[in-house]
């Protein structure tokens, strides 16, 4: 008796055409699917950036702003160089700053500089109008236009920690603990963002118990030096230099 067989694997018109509706429709979903993911990440980057660049430049913002000198007397007789000092650091807002704050800056930066002026004007300090500066003021304003915006590098810190205890050292009386706040605030950033710890060169060492000495505080440089010997070993000469430095 003859048997019949029947192929599984064939299939009517009919159903051939519906698979073929069936393949295209999920090649298309796929497609909408993969644009509509790409699109999303695309935006998403560029928000992101545009972020970063908007915490960039408050934190460029804060950091300058903190030297702006408040609640000026101007009866005191340096008054005009506190105002042309704050003028200056409007100038540096204007450069660093948030591009929406412009105009903000400007407008201040301007009464600053009219205040200045119109003090000059009283005070009728030279024959020439031009202010005879405290060299205090003169060694604070100069120092602080080296001031860097650093970001996370130690390195960067350091320095501008070894400028603030400068100005503390150097500058003027009435703003001496004020620097030298920022100047431990500045050594305790460097600290925070380096990832390793015993990654640290001699410079940033150097770096710091200068730092330390112009604040006279000797045990704090002390302190740092025993516990930078323990992590890198720097070298039994280099801790002696260090020492002497400290001990000076």
């Amino acid at each position: 008796m003859k048997q019949k067989f029947i192929s599984e694997n064939r299939y009517s018109r009919r159903q051939k055409i519906l698979m073929w509706f069936v393949f295209i429709g999920i090649f298309i979903c796929g497609m909408m699917a993969g644009a509509f993911l790409w699109q999303k990440k695309t935006i998403y980057t560029a928000d992101s950036v545009v972020q970063t660049a908007v915490d960039a430049c408050q934190m460029r913002e804060n950091a300058l702003l903190a030297n702006v000198l408040q609640n000026i007397d101007d009866s005191w007789p340096d008054a005009a160089n506190y105002h042309r000092r704050n003028a200056y650091i409007y100038e540096r807002l204007i450069e660093l700053g948030c591009k929406e704050n412009s105009a903000k800056y400007q407008e201040l930066g301007d009464a600053e500089f009219q205040v200045w002026d119109a003090l000059n004007e009283i005070n009728k300090i030279s024959n020439d109008g031009v202010v005879d500066e405290k060299p205090c003021y003169v060694i604070e304003t100069t120092l602080l236009s080296n001031i860097h915006n650093c970001g996370d590098s130690p390195n960067c810190h350091l320095e501008n920690a070894e400028i603030y205890s400068k100005m503390a050292e150097d500058g003027c009386t009435e703003n001496r603990q004020k620097y030298a706040q920022k100047a431990l605030d500045e050594l305790k950033i460097a600290e925070g963002v380096r990832i390793d710890d015993s990654n640290v060169d001699r410079s940033e060492i150097r770096a710091t118990i200068n730092t330390y000495k112009k604040l006279q505080m000797q045990n704090e440089a002390k302190k740092y030096l025993n516990k930078v010997e323990k992590l890198v070993n720097p070298g039994i000469d280099f801790i002696m230099e260090l020492q002497r430095v400290i001990e000076e």
